[in-house]
Formats: structure tokens, sequence, C-alpha cells
């Protein structure tokens, strides 16, 4: 293994040495992750299967945000027993950064091509080729992959010793818990309805999604917690660059529900931070990104509701005025100057 340790700084851009770098590697995988070791394994055995591509023409980085010195030992000792080349990369914030953990594997990466994956993120194993391939020729372009969930407890695998005996238990395990069947149900039908709006971009999800390397390919660092900061990319490179997207749904990974627990989810975590950040980051993204539907971007409102000067996570409300609690949540945020806006 090819170690690296890198403790990021607050810039949100891209150094001179960047742009003179050779980029002399087909693909850079770049798998962020937080206390998510135990599924990090299966990564990286789920890399070490890939098909139709060779090991020499992929590098692995794993972008670390701020886990416990646990499961960085933990981290140092999966990568040191792969024989495919990988590189570790840390930072340290006080809360979820994924933008800034991203950039700093992209201000790292030698590949050409940018497969992003997600700690909690299980590729099959054609993967890697199908991103390549789809991305022969193409320049500005967002390949964005197939996302399907499974509720698998990895206490039940975690001593499988062959990872297709891994890979048949996702094929072949459905989604039992209702909760996350309809959020399945209602992310496909989503996207699908994304692809052919004129908002196709909303298609891209950073979980899972391929790009060339580019100078205006790098997240934006404002965003500090749970929010669109994959929406922003696609937005900025769309509509200020030109690029394309696609939608692959042939292209699978398996997202693992990690003890219950999605990382930075406001509406699992109901923290009063993660809520804080969460409209924050909304606001931020919709005063960014013109011309956008409020019920498109605002949706997640229907489910916080204001008491006692504090959000807190309720059952959805469809039959709330959406409007109206954007003007009311924006004023909460200016008055208590955690988003710096004009106050409607």
């Amino acid at each position: 293994m090819n170690s690296i340790e890198f403790i990021t700084s607050t810039k949100n851009f891209l150094s001179k040495e960047y742009f003179m770098k050779t980029h002399d590697l087909p693909l850079s995988v770049i798998l962020l992750t937080h206390d998510q070791a135990d599924i990090l394994s299966m990564q990286i055995s789920a890399l070490e299967c890939q098909r139709n591509i060779k090991a020499s023409d992929f590098e692995i980085i794993v972008t670390d945000d701020s886990s416990k010195q646990s499961e960085i030992l933990k981290i140092w000792d999966i990568l040191s027993r792969t024989s495919l080349n990988c590189h570790l990369l840390q930072q340290r914030s006080d809360r979820f950064w994924a933008t800034g953990a991203r950039n700093n594997a992209i201000r790292e990466a030698r590949g050409n091509l940018l497969l992003f994956l997600d700690g909690d993120m299980i590729p099959e194993i054609d993967v890697l080729s199908k991103h390549v391939s789809m991305q022969n020729g193409q320049r500005n372009h967002i390949v964005a992959g197939h996302r399907l969930r499974r509720r698998i407890e990895f206490q039940s695998i975690e001593h499988t010793s062959e990872f297709d005996q891994v890979l048949k238990r996702f094929k072949n395990t459905g989604i039992f818990d209702p909760l996350i069947a309809q959020w399945q149900l209602n992310e496909e039908r989503k996207r699908l309805e994304f692809l052919r709006s004129k908002h196709s971009w909303r298609i891209v999800l950073s979980c899972h999604m391929s790009v060339n390397a580019s100078p205006e390919v790098l997240f934006d660092e404002y965003f500090k917690g749970w929010g669109p900061e994959d929406w922003e990319l696609a937005y900025r490179l769309t509509q200020h660059h030109g690029y394309t997207v696609n939608f692959a749904p042939d292209i699978i990974a398996y997202e693992i529900d990690h003890l219950g627990q999605g990382i930075g989810n406001v509406f699992r975590l109901r923290t009063k931070q993660a809520i804080i950040d969460y409209l924050r980051n909304t606001f931020y993204f919709f005063d960014k990104c013109p011309g956008q539907e409020v019920e498109d971007v605002f949706w997640g409102l229907r489910k916080l509701e204001l008491r006692d000067d504090s959000w807190i996570v309720t059952p959805n409300n469809k039959s709330c005025d959406l409007n109206q609690r954007v003007i009311e949540t924006r004023r909460w945020l200016a008055i208590n100057k955690h988003y710096e806006a004009m106050i409607t």
C-alpha cells in the first residue's frame, strides 16, 4: 500500500501544482469514509474483484472524514493487506464535512477519471469498467450510478471469506424495512422524473458518480453537515461549464444501512447542530443556484417544525404552507446568525 497522511486546510481552490500535475492513470476511485472501517473492508474486497479492468489502471484513495483513532487503525490494517494501489488521506473537523474530504482526494488524485463512492456503498464487480466505458471519449460529462439499498447486518457477513458469497447476499436480499423500501421507490421515481425535466442534473448523487478530473470539478466547502453539495456541483458544472449528465441504472452499488444510521442524515440524527447545518446548507444551495422550484429544494421542511426556538423532526406534513415555512425558516436562521441572508 502507498500511504499518505494528509491533514486538510480550508482552501476552497485547487493549487497551481494541481493544474501542472500529470494525471497518469485512467481512474481514481475516491472512497469517503467516517467510522465505517467495517464496510470499507467489503469495499476493498469488491474492488479487488473488479472485472474488465487491470489493477494497474486505477488507484484507490480512502479519504477519511474525522473518524475515531480506533477506526483509523482498522483502516490502516485493511489497506495494508491488499495489493491494490491505495492511499489514505485524513482530515479533522468538528463535524461531518464531506466536501472537504472529497476535495482532499481530488487534489491528490492521479486518475483522468474520478469515481466517487460513499463509505456505505459496495460496488458490483463491473462498476469500474462500466464507468470507464461510459466516459470513454467524453470530457464534460457526469455519469450518475445506481444506488440499491440493503439492510444487512455486518456481523452476519464479516466472517464470509469469499466476496462472491457476500455479493450474492446483496443481490438476493430484498428490502424488508417498509420505510427503506419506500425511500428506494421514491428515489428511483424522482430520478427518472428529473432526467426528463429541465433540471436533469438533479439525478447526480455524490454517493456514486463519475466525472473527468478538471479544475472546475471541486466541491463547495461551504457545505458542512448534511446537505445538497452534490446537487450544487452538478448544477454548477451543467449550468456554467456545459456538462451533460447521464443516469446509468445498470451500474450498481449497494448501500448498506450502517447500523440504522445514515452518516450525517439529519432525519435520523435529529440533533440540533445537524438540523441547523441542513437548513443552512439548503438555503445556501437555493440562493446560489437560481431557477429552482421551492418544492424541489425545501421538501425537507415538511419534516421539520419549530418549537420553543428549536427545530424537531416530525412526520411529513404535506398540508403545511411550504412557501410560508420557507419564509419563517429564513427569518429564524438570520435572526440566530446561522445563515446571513436577507430576511424576507
